[in-house]
């Protein structure tokens, strides 16, 4: 054999270890704690279709990184913007600085609700902490939440009204200017 064609067999052993380790984690591995309970509940029934804009939003509840219960029906009367990310996208993680200050902009008058698909609170409180993100951080470790949202890309943005129907998604990064827009047009302004 020459170097070359070993250097060949290394590099497809090597990315095929790259891939199946990374469908293993996306599909479910790593959970924190080991414990069955699950961290956050959805109302969603098998075979549903995915919510869209104009239907009510799928109510769930969860519990933030810091112990919190969030409940979407509770948060009623105000509009939500739910947001749909993990600590591994590189998206949200360029958005993160923009959301946050947008979100510290409407607050009192809009919820915002982050919830991130497939990872447990001992991964998303860190995260958090380190890019200083104040707003409700929901981990939701067995997808349970994302499923009834039907979520297959990330970032996704639910801009949800005062009385629980959604008035449109976005799915992909966000701007300040694009997220104040869905939010002046939740607020009627």
């Amino acid at each position: 054999m020459t170097k070359q064609s070993v250097r060949n067999i290394v590099v497809i052993v090597v990315t095929t270890v790259v891939i199946l380790a990374g469908l293993w984690l996306v599909k479910g591995g790593w959970h924190a704690g080991g414990s069955a309970t699950p961290s956050a509940t959805a109302s969603v029934v098998a075979g549903q279709a995915a919510p869209a804009v104009g239907q009510p939003a799928p109510d769930f509840t969860g519990t933030t990184v810091d112990g919190t219960s969030v409940t979407l029906s509770q948060l009623v009367g105000q509009p939500v913007w739910l947001m749909f990310g993990a600590t591994w996208c590189a998206d949200c993680r360029v958005e993160a600085p923009d959301v946050e200050a947008v979100a510290e902009a409407y607050a009192g008058r809009v919820q915002v609700v982050s919830v991130y698909v497939g990872e447990s609170t001992s991964t998303v409180q860190p995260y958090a902490q380190r890019l200083g993100l104040t707003m409700p951080a929901v981990p939701d470790p067995d997808n349970t939440i994302g499923d009834a949202y039907d979520v297959i890309g990330i970032p996704a943005h639910y801009f949800i009204d005062s009385s629980g129907v959604i008035k449109n998604i976005h799915v992909g990064a966000i701007t300040q200017p694009a997220a104040k827009a869905q939010l002046d047009a939740l607020l009627g302004n």
